[in-house]
Parts: C-alpha cells; sequence; structure tokens
C-alpha cells in the first residue's frame, strides 16, 4: 500500500527549550502530527480480501465448469475491484476440508491454476461440510484435531473489503455427512462470526437438486453478513457470472466515532488531542447518562456514539461495537496492551447519531483506564491496517471507526491531596525508546496558581530521568522520585527511557488551596517521542466551594 510521508512538526521539548532560553514560558501548542497515510482508494471495493470456498463434489461439475469459463473476468474484476491490492484464498470440501491456497498478497497466479484444476468427484452422500468450510475461512483453522488438509493461518485485513464466496448445492452436514437442526444452526453461526469480522459471506445455490432447505440457509448467509445470493440451474450456468456480481458488492457506508468535538469523520486530521474521544463516556446507568469515572463493583456502561454518515459513504450501516481498555496514560501498541470489555449486538444505524450501551462487569481497581472503541462493519472497513503492535494512536488518528477516550475526571477538597496513574510505554516493540512526559494547561493554570501538582516518576523513571542528564523545563525537582510543575501552560521532562513491551507506572498528585474552591481546571498529561505524540489523559479538576 502506498503511503504519504507524515507532516513533521517541532518537538514538544525542543520548543520548550528555545522558550526557556529566552527566559519566558509561552503557551507551546503542538501542531498536528498526522502518521503516514494510505491515500483513499479510487477502485471500488479498495483492499480486497476474498476467500473462494468451493464444493467440488462430483454433483458440481456443471458449476465448476462454469466457473472457469469466467475465471479471466473474474481475475480483472478482483484486480479492478481492489485496485491490484488483494489478497486470495481458496477452500474446497466434500465431507472434509481441504486449504489449497491460504490467504497471501497478490497471489491470483497461485490461485487460478488452483481453480482451473480443480475435479468434481466423489462426495459420497449429501450432504456436504460447507458450514466447517466457511468456518475454516472465517475463523483461520488450523488442520489439527479436524478433517481438513492445510491451514488457513493468513490474516484478514481490517482495511479490507472482506469476502467469502460459496458455491454449493448441499445442505451443510458438518463432518458427519448428516444434515440436522444442528447443521443448520451452526451454518447461522458461522455467519455471525463472519459479520462480526467484518467479512460478506456472499452465495451460490447450484441447483443440481431439489432439496428443501438448502435456498434459506444459504439466503441467511448473505442475509447475516450484507453478502449476495444467487442461485443457477442444474447445468451450472450463471455461476461464475455470480461470483462476479459477488465481487462488485463493495457498497460504503461511513460511520464514525468522533475524536474531539469538531471531528467530521474526516481521517486523518489535525485536532488535537485526540485521546479525549466525546463520543465515549462510561455511565452506571442506560443511557441517557452523564458520564463518570467507572465505578468498581457494580454494572457499567461504555456509551459509544456513533455518527452517520461520514465523507467515506452514505447510507443505514449494519455492524457493532468493540470495547477494550488499559491503564491510563500513552504508547499503548494494538492490541496487545488492551483488554477487551465486550461488544455489542449488530445494530442497525441510520443516518444521524445512535448510542450503543456495552456493559462492564467487575471493573478492576482502581477505576482510571483509556477505553478504546472500534466500530465493525462488512461495509465499513477501516481504511488504515491495524498492524499487530502498532500505535493506537496512529490507528486512532487514521480510523474513523477507531476513537480513544481518556478523559479521568478528579474531584478536589482544598488542601486534600489526590493522586491519579499515568502509564507510560514504549511504541516500539523492538528497541528502547526515550520519550517526553509533557504538562499542559490549556485554560487557566492550576499548577504554578491555585493549585499544587507533583508527579513521582517512581525509582526506575527517576534513575533513568537522573542517567539522561535531568532534562525538562517548567519543573522542579521535590524529592527522590517527585517532581512538581511549576507553572505556565506547558511543562516538559525529557529523555525517559523505555524499554520494549515496558508499561511503567507513574502517580500525579493534585492538591488544591481555598483559591481554587469553586473552580475547575483542566490539566493534561501525555507522553510523546520525536514529533509524535503517543496519548495522554486529560484531568478534569472540579474543587469544591
Amino acid at each position: 500500500m502506498s503511503t504519504r510521508s507524515r507532516p513533521r512538526r517541532r518537538r514538544p521539548f525542543t520548543a520548550a527549550l528555545a522558550f526557556a532560553a529566552a527566559a519566558a514560558f509561552l503557551p507551546v501548542v503542538p501542531a498536528a502530527a498526522a502518521p503516514a497515510v494510505a491515500p483513499q482508494p479510487t477502485s471500488p471495493c479498495g483492499p480486497l480480501d476474498v476467500a473462494f470456498v468451493i464444493d467440488d463434489t462430483a454433483s458440481m461439475g456443471p458449476a465448476l465448469t462454469n466457473i472457469k469459463s469466467e475465471l479471466g473476468n473474474v481475475a480483472t474484476a478482483v484486480q479492478a475491484n481492489s485496485g491490484n491490492d488483494y489478497q486470495l484464498g481458496l477452500v474446497t470440501f466434500k465431507d472434509d476440508v481441504t486449504v489449497r491456497t491460504d490467504l497471501a498478497p497478490l497471489n491470483l497466479a497461485a490461485v487460478t491454476p488452483q481453480i482451473t484444476a480443480l475435479t468434481a468427484t466423489n462426495g459420497a452422500n449429501e450432504p456436504e461440510a460447507s458450514d466447517e468450510a466457511v468456518n475454516t475461512a472465517v475463523n483461520n483453522l488450523a488442520a489439527t484435531g479436524r478433517p481438513q488438509t492445510g491451514d488457513f493461518s493468513g490474516t484478514w485485513r481490517s482495511n479490507a473489503t472482506k469476502m467469502v464466496i460459496l458455491v454449493t448445492d448441499a445442505h451443510p452436514g458438518g463432518f458427519d455427512d448428516t444434515f440436522t437442526a444442528a447443521d443448520q444452526a451452526n451454518a447461522h453461526l458461522r455467519a455471525v462470526q463472519a459479520a462480526n469480522k467484518g467479512i460478506k459471506v456472499s452465495t451460490v445455490y447450484a441447483q443440481t437438486n431439489a432439496l428443501p432447505g438448502i435456498s434459506t440457509i444459504m439466503q441467511d448467509y448473505a442475509t447475516t453478513t450484507g453478502g449476495t445470493y444467487s442461485a443457477t440451474p442444474a447445468n451450472g450456468a450463471g455461476a461464475g457470472a455470480a461470483i462476479l456480481d459477488a465481487l462488485k458488492n463493495c457498497r460504503k457506508t461511513d460511520v464514525f466515532i468522533k475524536d474531539a468535538p469538531g471531528d467530521t469523520g474526516v481521517a486523518p486530521h489535525g485536532l488535537n488531542p485526540i485521546w479525549t474521544s466525546p463520543d465515549i463516556k462510561v455511565c452506571t446507568t442506560l443511557p441517557p447518562c452523564v458520564g463518570t469515572n467507572p465505578v468498581i463493583g457494580p454494572t457499567n456502561y461504555v456509551v459509544v456514539t456513533l455518527n452517520n454518515p461520514g465523507p467515506g459513504g452514505s447510507g443505514a450501516s449494519t455492524g457493532h461495537v468493540e470495547v477494550s481498555y488499559t491503564a491510563q496514560g500513552g504508547a499503548a501498541l494494538w492490541p496487545m496492551d488492551w483488554i477487551p470489555v465486550g461488544s455489542s449486538t449488530m445494530v442497525t444505524v441510520p443516518a444521524g447519531t445512535t448510542q450503543v450501551a456495552i456493559p462492564w462487569t467487575s471493573v478492576p481497581g482502581p477505576g482510571h483506564f483509556c477505553l478504546l472503541a472500534r466500530w465493525i462493519s462488512a461495509t465499513d472497513p477501516m481504511t488504515f491496517p491495524e498492524l499487530t503492535g502498532s500505535n493506537t494512536l496512529v490507528n486512532t488518528r487514521n480510523n474513523n471507526n477507531i476513537a480513544w477516550h481518556n478523559v479521568d475526571t478528579v474531584k478536589l477538597k482544598p488542601g486534600t491531596p489526590v493522586t491519579h496513574p499515568f502509564t507510560l510505554g514504549n511504541p516500539a516493540a523492538d528497541r528502547p525508546t526515550p520519550t517526553d512526559l509533557l504538562f499542559t494547561q490549556p485554560g487557566k493554570p492550576f499548577a504554578g496558581g491555585p493549585g499544587k501538582v507533583v508527579v513521582d516518576l517512581g525509582k526506575v523513571l527517576a534513575e533513568r530521568w537522573r542517567q539522561s542528564g535531568q532534562k525538562g523545563v517548567g519543573v522542579r525537582q521535590v524529592g527522590e522520585t517527585q517532581v512538581e510543575i511549576t507553572g505556565g501552560q506547558q511543562a516538559v521532562l525529557q529523555g525517559l527511557l523505555i524499554q520494549p513491551k515496558e508499561r511503567l507506572e507513574t502517580a500525579v498528585t493534585f492538591t488544591a488551596s481555598d483559591a481554587a474552591a469553586g473552580t475547575d481546571f483542566v490539566f493534561r498529561v501525555s507522553q510523546s517521542t520525536g514529533d509524535e505524540d503517543l496519548g495522554g489523559v486529560e484531568f478534569q479538576l472540579s474543587t469544591e466551594r
């Protein structure tokens, strides 16, 4: 996938040092850091991942012949619809499953000879293992412990339009060559699992027999996942054309979750910070409700607001919301640093705004977390790939399907310290990375004014800061591991070395004076490296009178 380079912005600590040299600590507002992003696709589907799941039993001869006659057109359609950015897989089945080609980039040259070489043979009695073949493709199953040859272990890309195209003339029968109500339920389960992964299952029913119920099951795959359904006559005519129709099923919808109040769904954008999404809140009751910090003990609800449409599509969209949490802080890597909260059922989102509430049971202490919401839909894939080990903030800035909420409400009583955590991580999984800890007061100052903010780095980070020369602006050391923010709109601790996979927790203590009584403040703590914001927390401080 082609990318364009990210515009560079001034490093926060470099800017701070420049102001210090001028003997005045003036406001520094970091400009937008737009990470490398793929251009919007000009092809109908954008990146395209397709698994062909084909019945190759003896009765399928006419349909296979017709598919082979259209193979050249199928190849052209794959390349044209994807802008030549595709992955293909081929799974065949009788009463067992054979993985002939796994998902892999630009592999038409491997898949087309495999389809050409298919021979309709054997199969014994109807039904066949179509439900388990779909299971193999949708759930990336290995052959171990299954009547299956070969592993289907390729990765379905989060930014691709994902399709399974199932071609058969038989009921689903699992692996026991018997069709029962359990097999029909199993087929529906595979459809639900596909829908939950944003995979459309399109079906082609070759009507070589008149057995009842097959068309109902095939239609259920399509309607559950947003795929297409076609039926051919017994001679297989139109099977290839039906596959071409399925490959054209790239209708785009565009639901988005706001990263900031002014977000219109354009991604990437220059809004900052993007880790304070107004469309994610925690409530102790179902909506309508007022957001709060998570409460340990009772069931909480993560309420996510979905906006439709964004700039990339239109029409009602069907999908689901997934929510995860991590320790509040920066540099969270996807997906290893995130713990699932839960996911919604499938919902249809019409034009306007729709709220989805996801129960959160057994909230762990101390109740201060980052929350990540992701919208998953077969008609609305991510536009930027979420790679394993990738920076969550980069994924959030480049996908309007993702939003990050890290807002912590702190209620203060004059003279009584309140401590909340902030966790630093390493955005590079393979090397130590020096990062900066940035403190920003975008409105009226709390630290250095009517309040005091002290950050306890802990022994590990304090020692690493000492070894790096204890560089910083707007801070002073007040203890072996503590520093105090001395005031101004921005302060910074520089050169905190974080090892790969480390997550190091600091403690931020707020103390209000009588002068702060009855006043609200915003105090942000964030992590950055070079020119890249890695995420942070907005502490919303309110002081009792």
